[in-house]
């Protein structure tokens, strides 16, 4: 089995803010299967779903992005994940709007969520989805920019990037890490 794990904060203080892409994309999956997530545990909502012929886990922790770590490591026993079939899905302020970046390991890159999930997991060898949402022009902002919601031209645009970064993760589950990295790793726009 698979899993996608979105990551962004709980509530509906947060829908639609840079830092809750990695959730975006899973609503994503959940709307083209016709599926909803259900509780599993206090840590996380979950459902699982076939995706290029294969059952994947859907989920969403219910934890705060800093403590997201606890749901993963929650989820991969839940699932029986091996980690190197989850993918864990997350903004990146360090890449343009819309572009995606997927990487079977690496470090936490200076994402908190990231880390605490290495810290979990004791190992960075588990694949991460990036989705760009840009760097704030006042650097000092950081935190508050990714709480913010996405200006008005990134939210008409936004559906294609997540389209795409579903069809990057369905890829990964039938073809591997490299042939999604290969296939669509850069910018969703082009000039």
């Amino acid at each position: 089995m698979h899993a996608f794990i979105g990551l962004g904060n709980p509530g509906v203080r947060y829908a639609g803010t840079r830092h809750n892409a990695g959730f975006d994309v899973i609503d994503t999956w959940l709307r083209r299967l016709d599926l909803e997530l259900a509780p599993v545990s206090d840590r996380f909502h979950g459902a699982v779903a076939t995706i290029a012929g294969l059952p994947v886990a859907l989920v969403k922790p219910v934890t705060f992005m800093n403590r997201s770590g606890y749901a993963v490591r929650e989820a991969a026993a839940h699932y029986e994940l091996d980690v190197d079939r989850i993918v864990v899905v997350c903004d990146d302020v360090n890449l343009p709007f819309g572009t995606l970046r997927i990487r079977a390991k690496g470090s936490d890159g200076g994402h908190r969520g990231l880390e605490s999930i290495i810290d979990a997991l004791g190992t960075e060898g588990f694949a991460r989805q990036r989705i760009g949402v840009d760097l704030p022009r006042d650097a000092d902002t950081l935190v508050d920019y990714v709480l913010e919601a996405f200006t008005e031209e990134e939210a008409t645009d936004l559906p294609i990037v997540l389209d795409r970064a579903c069809d990057q993760l369905a890829l990964f589950v039938s073809d591997g890490c490299g042939e999604a990295a290969s296939r669509y790793n850069g910018p969703s726009f082009t000039d």
